[in-house]
């Protein structure tokens, strides 16, 4: 449909600063007219929506290009956690169908505080020996408004502190997961506690078992190798909650961390 947005799955995570626009260019044939593209990254499926501004012409080709961050002349393209960019740039062509209805509004409303609230305590995370009580660990309170004000909203993870001053964030760039923020308010892609949950064993369990295969932009869950690739690169120590502890029975870690990450991309709003 001339009026839907264009979808890409990567196998990794990607440094958020080149989950952009400049990384993918739409153009007519023949004319080379742009389309302004916004784009919508989801960390949890490792999916980039770009829907263009204004709905595509019917009936006309265009040409997509995909950036090879090493080749670029400009130094645009998508490039992974770990550094690695496409193995080239790619570029397709297709034709838009005819006038189409408008296309439905696919986002979901975002989860208030206290949603995020209820569902941190109902899945461990908020306990009194975890994130809650007067001792939470590594000082990350999970269970009111002010803990998640005080210690988790735009604020530097323990475990991602290289520089010299812990107050200062980093949209992570060049070395990824340097200084990120606990919970970077409308970015949850640039969110420590965000790849903590993406680790467990028990959420890529079932994304796997919900993935419609027949989907090719399903979240499918990642695999144990790229868990592992992930912590040697940026996640110190294990994911949350860890393996061995699990989430409680009739809590869905899909729809947990989805709600959580929905939450941050509003804003982070609290209360």
């Amino acid at each position: 449909m001339p009026n839907a947005p264009l979808r890409f799955k990567f196998d990794r995570w990607l440094i958020p600063t080149t989950a952009v626009r400049q990384s993918v260019s739409l153009s007519t044939e023949g004319t080379g007219l742009g389309v302004f593209l916004r784009p919508d990254y989801d960390v949890t499926a490792r999916v980039l929506s770009v829907r263009p501004d204004s709905p595509l012409a019917s009936n006309m080709v265009y040409i997509l290009t995909l950036a090879d961050a090493d080749h670029d002349q400009y130094g645009n393209g998508f490039r992974a956690y770990d550094g690695a960019s496409l193995e080239k740039r790619r570029s397709f062509a297709f034709r838009t169908g005819l006038p189409a209805v408008e296309a439905p509004d696919d986002t979901k409303s975002a989860a208030k505080c206290s949603e995020i609230l209820a569902a941190l305590a109902k899945a461990g995370c908020a306990s009194s020996n975890c994130h809650g009580g007067n001792t939470p660990r590594m000082g990350l309170a999970l269970d009111s408004f002010e803990g998640l004000e005080a210690t988790a909203i735009d604020h530097v993870a323990h475990q991602t502190q290289t520089g010299t001053e812990i107050s200062e964030q980093v949209v992570s760039g060049g070395r990824f997961g340097t200084q990120m923020p606990i919970i970077d308010s409308g970015r949850p892609e640039n969110s420590y506690l965000v790849y903590k949950l993406l680790i467990g064993s028990e959420l890529n369990r079932e994304m796997d078992t919900l993935a419609d295969h027949g989907d090719a932009f399903s979240p499918t869950g990642l695999t144990p190798s790229q868990i592992e690739d992930a912590r040697a690169w940026f996640i110190d120590f294990g994911p949350m909650p860890p393996d061995e502890v699990g989430y409680p029975n009739g809590v869905s870690p899909f729809e947990f961390v989805t709600s959580l990450q929905g939450w941050i991309r509003a804003g982070a709003v609290c209360p």
